[in-house]
C-alpha cells in the first residue's frame, strides 16, 4: 500500500509542473521568415527581428517588415544593434552593414572598408559600432561612417568575429577559431591583442566579474581577471552550444542553445553553474534556439528559433499554469493550510508551498465504500429511492466513479460523487461514508447537513451519520428544487435554483423568494459573497446582480449581460471590492462600473473553467487538463496602459502621403493641410506603452462637440469626403486589460475650401454683384426713362401723322369732289365716293389706336385712300400695287398709317391735271435679313417741283423717319428718297419684321 501511494505521489509530482504564459509567432502571424537570426529591443522597447528574409519590427502584436526593396542592404540579417544617437544597425550575411537613421538606409560594404561582407555581429559602444565579420573586425564612427579595420593575425581558418563584450571601458571580441581578443584604440592606430587563446568559441557574456564563454557542448565560466593571468581555471558545465545570453531582473540568466548536430538545444536557465532546461515550462518546442532578449518594460522574454519563429514569454508570474497531464479538475477546497484538489482520478492534497503531500485514488474511495457496506450490510439494503433518477448504485466500479464537488464543514471536507458522500479529515484520510446520491450537498449555517434531491425535495439532517433529519416535500412551494449552489452568510443559508430562483434557510425554515414575490428572477447558476456581506448572483446566460439581504431585500446594482465579455458565465467569485466573472472568453474583472478582461493574451489559454476557488490572494481555476493560479494582488494592481499614439501612415485619396514629415516610420507633425479635392483620409496609428495590444479598442471624433464613433479593434481611421474646414482628430482608447479609457489629440486637420467659397472670393462676388446691380438698376431706370420718352414721342408723331393725314385740305378736296358729283347729278359715283370716304375715316379712327397693324390692313387702308385721291384726278393716274408671293401679309406687322403720307405726297405734288400718263408704282419685297422693303415710285415732276413745296413734304418725311428710328433703332437710315428731273420720285422704306 505504501509503495502504491509513493508511486502515485511520484507520478503526480512529475505531472505537477508550472508553466509560464507564452505565445509563438511565425510566418502565419506576419513574420517574414521562421528562421530568426537576431533579436534586439531598442531604447523605445520596440522588438526588432532579423530573419533570413528581411527585418521586422514587432509592435502591438503585429510585424512591420523591411527588406531590400525598402533600402536594406541584404535580407539575411544576422544581428541588430542601436548606437548612441539612436540609429539602427543591421549585420547581413553577404551584404555588409546597413545603417538606418529613421528616414533612409546607408549601406557599408567591403567597398567602404569592411574586411568582408559576411557580417556576424554589430556591437555599440560610445560613438562607435564594432562590426564582427568572417575576416576580422571593423570599427565605424557613427557620426561620419568612417571605417577603421585593424590588422588580424594570420590563421589557417577564417578569422570569424562572433561576439563582443566590454570590460573597464575596453572592448573585447571572440573569434570562433582563435579565442578572446582586446581592441586597443589610440589616436594614431587601432590594434588587437590576444587575451585568451583557444578554439570553438560561439558566444560570450560578462555578468559582473563572471565571464561565460560558450564552447562546443559546454560553457566555460571564469573570473574576468583570469583572462589576464596564465593560471586560468575555468568551471565547465552544461551541454549544447549557447548562442546568446539574457540577464533578467539582475538575478536570472537565460541562454539560447542550438544543439546543431545534437538534440540538446532549447532555452536554458543558468543557475549555480548548471544549465536547467526551461523549454517545457516556457512552452518552447523548438530545439534550435538562436537568440534570447529581455524586455524590462514588459517583463517579457523573447526567444528566437531557427525553425519556428519567435516565442514571447511573460515572466511576471501573475498567471501560472499547473499541468496535471489530462486530469480534469472538478473542485478545490482548503482545510488547515492543506489544499484539496478534486480531479477525475481522485484527490491530491497540497501543502502551503503547493507541493503534493498526499493523494487519495479512485480505489481508495471504492475500498472505503466496500468496507462500509460489509459493516453496515443491513443498513445499506435499505432502498434509497427519494428520486429514481438518482438512486445510489453500490456496485459502481472504481474507474466509473464520477465526482461532483468538495464541501468544507468545521474540521472536515466532504466529497459528493455517484458512489456516495465521503468525509475526509485534514490529513487526507477518509473517515466517513454516507450512502446517499445527491448532485448538490451542503451545510446550514448551524452545521446541519443538506441533501438536495433533484426531483424529490430536500433533506436537512440533524445527524447525517444516522440519517436522522427532516424531509421537505417537493410539493411545498418553499422547498428548494433544482439547486446548483449553496452559500452560508452569517445565520442564513442561501440556495440557488436553475428554475425556481433564490431560496434561504433561516431559523429552521426554507423560504422561496420567487413564490413569496420577493424577487421574480427564476434562473440562477452562481452565487458569491462580497467582503461587506452582499450577495452576488448570476444566471448562466444573464445579468449579474448585487443584492443586500442583511435586513431587507434590496438590489443594489446590476451588471448587464451586454457589459460582460462572453456568452456564458462559468464561475463567480468576489475578492475585496472586485467581482470576478468567468466566461468562455476569459476572466471579467468588475470594479466601480468598469470591466477588465483577462484571457489568452495574458496567459489564460484554456477558458473552459470547471471550477474556481480563492485561496488567500490567489484565484485557482480548474480546467480539463490542470489548473491556473492567478496572483490577484498583481492581477488587480494598476496596469500599464497606452501612453501615447503615433501616426504610422496617412493615405489621402488612397495615395500615400509624402514621406517628408515621416521619421522612424511615423508622421512627425501634429498638423495636416489638404485642399478640398483631396478630402478622403485613411490614417493608421500605433498605441505605445501598453503590454497587451489585443485588449485595445478604439473610437474617434473630429471635434469635441461631435459624438464618438463606434468602438473598433483596428488601429485606423477612415474619413471619407470631409467638407472643408478645421478638425481636431481625437482617439479614445479602451484598454480591457487595465479597464481604463484615455483620449489623445493626434492630428489637427485642415481642409482648405475651393476658391469660390473663400472670404476674398465671396467679397469679390458680392462687390461684382452689387456693382452690377447698381449699373443694371441705373441702366433700367435710364431705359425706362428713354422708353417713356420714346413712347411719348411715338404718340406725338402718330398724332402729328394723323393730323397730317386728316388735314383740312384733304377734307376740303374730298368735299369738293362730292359736290362736283352732286352738281353733275352723278348719283352713283357720289354714293361710292361717300362710301369710300366713310370707310377710310373708319379705318383711320380704328388704326390710330394701335401701335402696329398687319401689312394687309395697311394695304387695304392705302387702297381706299388711293381710290379717293385718284377719283379727284378722274382716275387718270395709273396705280400698280405689287406684293411678292413669299410675303404673308396677314402675319407681317407694320407701324400704323406709316405709308399714307408718302402716297399723299404723290397725289398732291407729283402730278397736275395736264400731266401726261401719270403713274404710281407701290411694291413690297422681303430681303434675306428679314427686312421688308416698301418702294414707292412715281413719274411725276421730280425734284424741281418738290423744292417748291418741300415744307409740307419734308415735315411728313421727318415725322415718318423719326418714328421708324424710335421703333427700330438698329436701322440707322429707314427712309431714302431719290428725286430726278426726268424720272420723278423714288422712296424706299425699310421695315424690320
Amino acid at each position: 500500500m505504501r509503495f502504491l501511494l509513493s508511486l502515485f505521489l511520484l507520478v503526480f509530482t512529475a505531472a505537477f509542473a508550472q508553466q509560464y504564459p507564452s505565445k509563438n509567432y511565425t510566418t502565419s502571424e506576419g513574420l517574414p521568415n521562421n528562421a530568426v537570426r537576431s533579436l534586439f529591443v531598442d531604447k523605445d522597447h520596440v522588438l526588432w527581428v532579423g530573419t533570413e528574409n528581411g527585418v521586422s519590427r514587432f509592435i502591438n502584436g503585429q510585424f512591420y517588415n523591411l527588406s531590400e526593396e525598402d533600402g536594406l542592404g541584404h535580407n539575411s540579417c544576422w544581428d541588430i544593434s542601436q548606437d548612441a544617437d539612436g540609429n539602427m544597425w543591421f549585420a547581413s550575411y553577404g551584404g555588409g552593414v546597413s545603417k538606418f537613421d529613421g528616414k533612409k538606409f546607408t549601406i557599408l560594404t567591403t567597398k567602404n572598408g569592411l574586411p568582408a561582407d559576411k557580417v556576424r555581429k554589430v556591437f555599440s559602444n560610445k560613438n562607435h559600432i564594432y562590426v564582427g565579420t568572417e575576416q576580422g573586425v571593423s570599427i565605424i564612427n557613427i557620426k561620419t561612417n568612417k571605417i577603421t579595420t585593424p590588422k588580424v593575425p594570420k590563421t589557417k581558418e577564417d578569422f570569424i568575429c562572433i561576439d563582443f563584450f566590454v570590460y573597464q571601458n575596453e572592448v573585447y571580441f571572440i573569434s570562433v577559431f582563435d579565442g578572446v581578443f582586446k581592441i586597443v584604440e589610440s589616436k594614431n592606430s587601432t590594434n588587437i591583442e590576444p587575451v585568451y587563446l583557444g578554439i570553438n568559441f560561439y558566444s560570450a557574456f560578462l555578468d559582473h566579474q563572471d565571464l561565460y564563454l560558450s564552447k562546443e557542448g559546454f560553457v566555460e565560466k571564469l573570473n574576468i581577471e583570469q583572462l589576464f593571468s596564465k593560471n586560468t581555471q575555468p568551471v565547465q558545465f552544461g551541454n549544447s552550444i549557447i548562442n546568446q545570453y539574457a540577464k533578467v531582473q539582475n538575478s536570472l540568466l537565460f541562454a539560447a542553445a542550438d544543439g546543431v548536430y545534437t538534440p540538446d538545444g532549447g532555452l536554458y536557465k543558468i543557475e549555480k553553474d548548471k544549465m536547467i532546461n526551461f523549454s517545457n515550462a516556457f512552452g518552447v518546442d523548438s530545439k534550435k534556439i538562436l537568440n534570447v532578449v529581455y524586455d524590462k518594460l514588459r517583463n517579457v522574454l523573447y526567444v528566437g528559433s531557427n525553425d519556428k519563429g519567435i516565442y514571447e514569454i511573460r515572466l511576471d508570474a501573475t498567471i501560472q499554469y499547473e499541468n496535471f497531464k489530462n486530469l480534469s479538475i472538478v473542485d478545490f477546497e482548503i482545510l488547515d493550510q492543506s489544499k484539496f484538489v478534486l480531479h477525475n482520478q481522485g484527490i491530491s492534497v497540497l501543502n502551503s508551498s503547493d507541493k503534493i503531500t498526499a493523494a487519495i485514488s479512485l480505489n481508495d474511495f471504492k475500498n472505503f465504500q466496500s468496507k462500509y457496506i460489509k459493516i453496515h450490510k443491513t443498513k445499506c439494503n435499505t432502498n434509497y429511492r427519494e428520486s429514481r433518477d438518482f438512486e445510489l448504485n453500490f456496485n459502481i466500479k472504481a474507474n466509473e466513479i464520477v465526482f461532483y464537488e468538495l464541501v468544507k464543514n468545521k474540521n472536515s471536507v466532504w466529497v459528493g460523487s455517484n458512489l456516495g458522500i465521503f468525509e475526509m479529515n485534514s490529513k487526507a484520510q477518509i473517515i466517513n461514508y454516507i450512502p446517499k446520491h445527491s448532485l448538490k450537498i451542503g451545510f446550514t449555517s448551524d452545521h446541519k447537513f443538506i441533501e438536495t434531491i433533484t426531483y424529490a425535495g430536500a433533506y436537512v439532517y440533524d445527524d447525517v451519520y444516522k440519517l436522522e433529519g427532516k424531509h421537505y416535500s417537493k410539493f411545498k412551494t418553499n422547498t428548494p428544487q433544482f439547486i446548483v449552489k449553496i452559500l452560508n452568510n452569517k445565520d442564513k443559508t442561501y440556495l440557488i435554483s436553475v428554475f425556481n430562483g433564490l431560496f434561504v434557510h433561516h431559523k429552521g425554515k426554507f423560504k422561496s423568494y420567487l413564490f413569496e414575490n420577493i424577487w421574480k428572477e427564476k434562473k440562477f447558476k452562481h452565487i458569491a459573497l462580497t467582503n461587506n456581506g452582499y450577495l452576488v448572483l448570476a444566471a448562466e446566460f444573464g445579468t449579474v446582480f448585487i443584492v443586500d439581504d442583511n435586513q431587507k431585500f434590496k438590489i443594489l446594482k446590476t451588471i448587464p449581460k451586454k457589459e460582460i465579455i462572453g456568452n456564458s458565465i462559468n464561475f463567480l467569485e468576489c475578492y475585496k471590492e472586485y467581482i470576478l466573472i468567468g466566461t468562455e472568453k476569459g476572466l471579467n474583472v468588475y470594479h466601480n462600473g468598469k470591466i477588465r478582461l483577462i484571457d489568452s493574451e495574458q496567459g489564460l489559454k484554456d477558458c473552459v473553467f470547471k471550477t474556481s476557488q480563492i485561496f488567500g490572494d490567489d484565484l485557482w481555476l480548474g480546467t480539463q487538463k490542470g489548473f491556473y493560479k492567478l496572483n490577484l494582488n498583481k492581477l488587480l494592481a494598476k496596469q500599464k496602459t497606452v501612453e501615447k499614439i503615433i501616426i504610422q501612415s496617412i493615405l489621402i485619396n488612397n495615395q500615400l502621403l509624402s514621406s517628408k514629415n515621416n521619421r522612424w516610420f511615423s508622421y512627425h507633425s501634429n498638423e495636416l493641410i489638404s485642399d478640398y479635392k483631396h478630402n478622403s483620409f485613411s490614417i493608421d496609428f500605433i498605441p505605445i506603452g501598453h503590454p497587451f495590444p489585443h485588449k485595445l479598442k478604439f473610437r474617434y471624433r473630429l471635434n469635441s462637440k461631435n459624438n464618438w464613433s463606434p468602438y473598433s479593434e483596428k488601429p485606423s481611421v477612415f474619413l471619407s469626403y470631409l467638407p472643408h474646414g478645421n478638425y481636431n482628430l481625437e482617439i479614445q482608447v479602451l484598454d480591457l486589460n487595465s479597464g481604463e479609457t484615455k483620449q489623445f489629440k493626434i492630428l489637427k486637420l485642415r481642409i482648405t475650401p475651393p476658391f469660390w467659397v473663400t472670404w476674398w472670393f465671396m467679397l469679390l462676388v458680392v462687390s461684382v454683384i452689387a456693382t452690377s446691380l447698381y449699373f443694371i438698376i441705373k441702366r433700367n431706370k435710364k431705359n425706362a426713362e428713354e422708353k417713356a420718352l420714346i413712347q411719348q414721342r411715338i404718340a406725338e408723331t402718330k398724332l402729328e401723322a394723323l393730323k397730317s393725314q386728316m388735314n383740312p385740305h384733304f377734307t376740303f378736296n374730298a368735299m369738293n369732289t362730292i359736290q362736283d358729283f352732286i352738281i353733275s347729278n352723278d348719283i352713283d359715283n357720289s354714293l361710292n365716293f361717300v362710301s369710300e370716304l366713310a370707310k377710310l375715316m373708319r379705318l383711320t379712327l380704328d388704326n390710330s389706336t394701335k401701335k402696329t397693324i398687319t401689312l394687309q390692313e395697311e394695304i387695304t387702308f392705302l387702297q381706299h385712300y388711293i381710290y379717293i385721291e385718284n377719283t379727284r384726278f378722274g382716275n387718270k393716274i395709273q396705280v400698280n400695287l405689287k406684293v411678292e408671293p413669299n410675303i404673308n401679309t396677314q402675319e407681317i406687322q407694320v407701324p400704323t398709317m406709316l405709308l399714307q403720307p408718302f402716297i399723299e405726297n404723290v397725289f398732291v405734288h407729283a402730278f397736275n391735271a395736264e400731266y401726261p400718263n401719270p403713274k404710281l408704282d407701290i411694291s413690297f419685297q422681303l430681303n434675306e435679313t428679314h427686312v421688308l422693303e416698301c418702294r414707292i415710285k412715281d413719274n411725276g415732276k421730280g425734284i424741281a417741283s418738290f423744292n417748291k413745296v418741300k415744307l409740307h413734304t419734308s415735315k411728313a418725311l421727318q415725322l415718318a423717319a423719326e418714328r421708324l428710328r424710335l421703333i427700330q433703332p438698329h436701322i440707322s437710315n429707314p427712309i431714302t428718297t431719290n428725286f430726278t428731273e426726268s424720272d420723278g420720285t423714288f422712296v424706299v422704306i425699310l421695315l424690320q419684321v
